[in-house]
């Protein structure tokens, strides 16, 4: 029993004629009522009553018919898979330039390990150089941090996270759980600026008539924490970005936080849906 000795007799059956039926199937007359033909002497019954004015299923072809359906459904199901998974569409995503190395690479390592039919290229930029990206469709997604601009693409909040001031092991602040705000003035401070918090809690300072030491200034979170451990400076950072010989230390009257999520191309939303489900569960801790 071969697939399109199915697809004909289905064709008949459903349009009542041979004539019909070889027209829906591309076939010629001759060539579906040979087909059919053959099917029914393979397995030994008929399937069609050709007696009446409309060719009609015997109890038999009706089984036939219904399974037949849906039989050809699977088979269509499972060449569609199978050419996805052959030929993926390719998922181009932004990341956020300041984005701690460790969560990316964490999170695309992970998503390649459980989907490894999925081809992904990634970029690194500034926040308005992503935007631009994918306002353009030259990227299909960007994982970054949300503000303002996030109302004109589809968005999916991934995490929040508060700020903490980061200091050395050594230093005075870490056996503290707590400092306030006028504890940091003049102390030395890594500054980083863009699109983080820094600049929140710097207009903090200067409104309460405090000053602090600018001893260097990054824009790579990576950067700011290997000097914090190194005794440089102390810097406000996302409390998540746990490191070795840096202590995280709460400033009680700073409430500062910040949301990471995924903005989204609108015309490649269904072929994101699975980046977008597995972003959405991943663990964010680092």
């Amino acid at each position: 029993m071969e697939l399109n000795q199915i697809r004909h007799f289905i064709a008949v059956a459903e349009t009542g004629s041979f004539t019909k039926g070889a027209q829906r199937a591309a076939v010629s007359q001759p060539a579906i009522s040979a087909s059919i033909a053959k099917l029914e002497a393979e397995l030994d019954v008929k399937l069609l009553d050709r007696r009446r004015s409309s060719v009609v299923a015997t109890a038999a072809g009706a089984r036939l018919l219904e399974a037949g359906k849906e039989l050809l459904q699977n088979c269509n199901a499972v060449k569609a898979e199978i050419k996805t998974i052959a030929t993926p569409k390719l998922l181009r995503i932004g990341v956020l330039q300041s984005f701690s190395s460790r969560q990316v690479s964490k999170l695309f390592s992970s998503f390649q390990r459980t989907n490894s039919h999925a081809a992904i290229e990634v970029c690194d930029g500034s926040s308005e150089q992503l935007v631009e990206l994918l306002a353009n469709r030259q990227l299909d997604a960007v994982l970054t941090i949300l503000d303002e601009s996030a109302s004109k693409f589809p968005t999916r909040v991934l995490f929040k996270e508060p700020y903490v001031l980061a200091v050395p092991e050594a230093h005075r602040f870490a056996q503290r759980e707590s400092v306030t705000l006028a504890d940091l003035e003049g102390e030395p401070f890594i500054v980083r600026p863009g699109r983080d918090r820094f600049q929140d809690a710097s207009h903090a300072l200067v409104t309460r008539g405090l000053k602090i030491r600018v001893v260097y200034n990054t824009a790579q979170i990576d950067r700011t924490l290997a000097l914090v451990a190194a005794g440089v400076g102390l810097s406000f950072i996302p409390a998540r970005l746990v490191t070795p010989a840096v202590k995280q230390v709460h400033v009680a009257d700073m409430d500062f936080s910040r949301t990471y999520g995924l903005l989204c191309s609108r015309k490649r939303e269904n072929d994101l849906k699975e980046f977008i489900e597995f972003a959405e569960s991943h663990c964010w801790t680092v």
